[in-house]
């Protein structure tokens, strides 16, 4: 800490730094960003000079080793954030990383241990779940309003837009395509939902269609053909422990009606309900009945505000964090279970 406050350090300066994580650690009071990271001079500097961020580095190993940082903020490519949260963890820094916190389970499980090792915090950034509709429909599961939540349909698919940035559509920093990026999302969310069952067993494909594809429109620009090498589509059937379901479609580039469909429905023994739209589907007295519910979204925190305010008072109090790292484990076992059913062309028993 200094002065008082505790002390942040950004490791990673892109998109998801500049817009959501640094805004929403510079909003709370006790807080100072004292140190940020990147491999890319012309991000260092920018961030530097945007946020007035005193120390600047390029090597995330010396960023850790600073005494007065409290937090480690990783927002680096997903395959970094395995090596990145060792090394923070093991340097006395408590841990917050976005989404997927790795690319492979086993991976996940080490990042427990060193946090259990070091007694530090380790939370991944799933902002979905802080969003005002999720919460509401949490309690009115958790309630029992909606009986037994038996299977789920989830989906994150874009119409046309592929992120072209190398550390999207290049393997060796994503780790994966559509699945890591925007299907981890859909996927922590309604698996929280649901419970945070353990996982039994995945069936999953994957597809390449148009990574590859020089004649084809994207709204976010073109990218480079030869560097991709992630799947552009990919589904997963999952079987969980209780003998639950979810089925899981995601993609980036697909032909479908409208832009996005980012959704779950949820299908419970009393009522079923529709993730984002809050459409409860009942039946009273042997009469269906359709419920919208309206949620304040206009005033409501921003989840990424949110999931970071809370992470830090659980620092603060030495509470365990909104999301639970083993249920992030969980979520990472079926992402990685959809890839190598994907590849041996058969389901993936755990």
């Amino acid at each position: 800490m200094k002065n008082g406050k505790y002390c942040i350090g950004i490791v990673g300066t892109g998109g998801i730094a500049t817009s959501t994580h640094i805004p929403g650690w510079k909003k709370l009071k006790d807080v100072e960003i004292i140190a940020a990271c990147d491999l890319s001079e012309k991000a260092r500097e920018r961030v530097k000079k945007e946020f007035n961020i005193p120390m600047i580095f390029s090597d995330y190993t010396e960023l850790v080793k600073v005494e007065e940082i409290d937090i480690v903020d990783i927002c680096a490519p997903n395959a970094l954030h395995y090596p990145v949260t060792i090394s923070a963890l093991k340097n006395g820094k408590h841990v917050i990383c976005e989404k997927p916190l790795a690319i492979k389970a086993q991976e996940v499980e080490e990042m427990i241990k060193a946090s259990k090792t070091y007694k530090k915090k380790l939370m991944c950034a799933q902002h979905q779940r802080f969003r005002p509709e999720s919460e509401i429909v949490k309690k009115i599961i958790d309630d029992g309003k909606f009986g037994e939540i038996y299977f789920s349909n989830i989906y994150a698919v874009r119409r046309r837009f592929l992120p072209p940035a190398p550390t999207f559509i290049k393997k060796e920093l994503s780790g994966g395509g559509p699945l890591f990026d925007i299907g981890v999302h859909i996927l922590d969310l309604t698996y929280w939902l649901m419970g945070s069952p353990l996982v039994e067993s995945v069936y999953g494909l994957t597809f390449t269609k148009f990574g590859k594809n020089k004649n084809i429109a994207n709204l976010w620009g073109q990218w480079d053909r030869k560097m991709f090498d992630v799947e552009d589509f990919a589904a997963g059937f999952v079987k969980f422990s209780d003998g639950r379901g979810l089925n899981l479609t995601c993609s980036w580039i697909s032909n479908i009606e409208n832009p996005e469909d980012f959704s779950a429905q949820l299908y419970g023994t009393k009522s079923g309900i529709h993730w984002p739209k809050l459409k409860i589907f009942t039946e009273e007295n042997k009469i269906l009945k359709d419920i919208e519910l309206k949620v304040d979204i206009q005033n409501a925190e921003h989840p990424h505000h949110k999931e970071i305010r809370l992470f830090l008072e659980s620092v603060k109090n030495n509470e365990g964090v909104p999301v639970k790292p083993e249920e992030t484990y969980e979520v990472t076992k079926i992402l990685e279970g959809i890839y190598k059913s994907a590849e041996k062309k058969k389901e993936i028993t755990f």
